[in-house]
Order: structure tokens, then sequence, then C-alpha cells
């Protein structure tokens, strides 16, 4: 019975016309601190409640403050650590999914970054917050990093550790995608078919390479993208998310479509400015 609880609450995280996910992380705050973008949460509510955005990641803090105001799927996320640590990858929990529940959200999602120090105690982390999630009808949705002193010789290490969350019973990933586009079907091979593959946006980076991310999620078939200082770090946020949507809306791969995406999305920053 849990399993269709699941399913309809991960629904509410996918654009119906669209089919994608276009999920906000905005737990940054927790590793970073109070970095541009995210350092008043009347900041975040300026602009997160547009259309584009499916769903969005926030600690249990700040759910509290701004949770009643998003317009879009919650996902609570449950473990962490501050960049400061002696092991910042080694990421602990921090509330409970019965909390996440309380607080009304839709999903919970968990951080693993994997090398040889973090691996065992990776596994018994999902496989614990998998149990407790499904026990209460809830989607887990699995941040995967590759850590290992493998993490850029090719594929096969994240493969392994996306297929480890999976075996585990993960709802749903979120993985750095391949530097090389061509790259994504070897990576989803397997897994897609019945785990959504959303792809990380990472640190802010030049506008054409998150436009040409969302195309290469469309071309390929993965499930969407979980992009946070590549929007709230913009000059215009709200900007950026409508064309991220229009792209996976409008299958904007022509170089002709996909120029034209680019130039109203910076025309549009320039609004700001």
């Amino acid at each position: 019975m849990t399993e269709m609880a699941r399913i309809r609450r991960w629904k509410r995280f996918i654009d119906p016309q669209s089919n994608k996910a276009l999920v906000v992380p905005l737990d940054h705050g927790l590793t970073m601190g109070p970095i541009r973008g995210i350092n008043r949460p009347e900041e975040i509510l300026s602009w997160v409640n547009t259309e584009a955005v499916t769903g969005v990641v926030l600690h249990k803090g700040l759910a509290e403050r701004i949770g009643s105001h998003l317009n879009c799927g919650l996902m609570i996320h449950l473990n962490g650590s501050v960049n400061t640590d002696e092991q910042p990858d080694l990421k602990q929990l921090v509330t409970t999914v019965e909390a996440a529940v309380r607080l009304g959200a839709d999903a919970v999602s968990i951080q693993t970054n994997f090398s040889s120090a973090t691996a065992s105690h990776n596994l018994r982390l999902i496989g614990h917050v998998v149990d407790e999630a499904h026990a209460w009808g809830m989607p887990v949705l699995n941040m995967v990093y590759d850590k290992s002193a493998n993490g850029s010789q090719g594929l096969e290490s994240i493969r392994h550790f996306m297929r480890a969350a999976v075996e585990l019973g993960v709802d749903a990933l979120k993985v750095a995608a391949p530097q090389d586009f061509r790259q994504i079907p070897e990576m989803l091979d397997g897994i897609q078919s019945h785990t959504p593959v959303l792809f990380a946006g990472g640190a802010l980076a030049d506008e054409r390479a998150l436009i040409e991310l969302a195309a290469a999620t469309v071309e390929h078939n993965a499930g969407g993208i979980c992009v946070g200082r590549n929007v709230f770090q913009r000059s215009n946020p709200t900007a950026t998310l409508r064309q991220l949507q229009s792209v996976f809306r409008d299958d904007v791969l022509s170089e002709t479509g996909f120029a034209r995406s680019l130039a109203l999305c910076q025309q549009e920053a320039e609004l700001v400015l």
C-alpha cells in the first residue's frame, strides 16, 4: 500500500507538461553558511513560487519558516555536515522521517558522498532511511556523489554507487552529469527505466552550460534536474527557472532554438541589473 503513496507524492515533483522534475535544493546553509542568494528567507520567497519550480529541498528549520508559503513539492533533507568538519563527506542524520511527516513533507532526501572511508556508513544510512520512509509512504531521493580515488575515471564507480542505492530501495537519484554528455545513456542504462535520475547543477557556472544540461536531460530522457546555486545565485532566478522550464516543455534542442532560449534568458536577467 505504501508504494501507491510514494508514487502519488513523487508526482508532486513532476511537471505534468514535460514529465520532468525541476527541483531547487536550498539546503546549502547547513554546510556552507548564509551564502549569497539564500541569506534571508524572504529573498527565497521572492522568486521560488514561480510555476517552473516543481519542488524544493530544505532542512527542517528553514522548512518551518517558509514551508507554509510554498506552492510546490516539499522535500526535507535528513542528513548533513558543515564544511569545516574533519570529515565533511561523512554526512550524519540530523532529523527523522517522522519529523518530516509532521512538517508536511512530500518526500525526504539524503546525500551520500562515497569513498573508502564513507561507503559502509552510507550503506547503513540508505538502508535505514529507506525502511523508515517507506513505512510512512514517503519517497526517498538519494543524492549520490563519487568521492573515491576513481571518481574522475569514467562511469564505473558512480554506476556502482547508483546501483547500490537502487538495491537498497531509493525512489529517485540525484547525480552529477558526466562532463561528456554523450556518456549519459551509459550512466542511465538499467536505472532510469525504473528509478528517476536527476542531474545536479553544481556550483554557479556559465548560463549556457546550465541550458545545455537541461537540453541534455531532455535528449537522453533523464528524470529532471536538481539545481540550487545555478538558480539562486543568479541576478534573476525567476528568468533562469522559466528558461529551464521552456527547455523541458518545448524540447529546445536545435541550434536555433537553443540560441533563442539562451538569448531570452540573458535578456530577462539584464532587466534586473
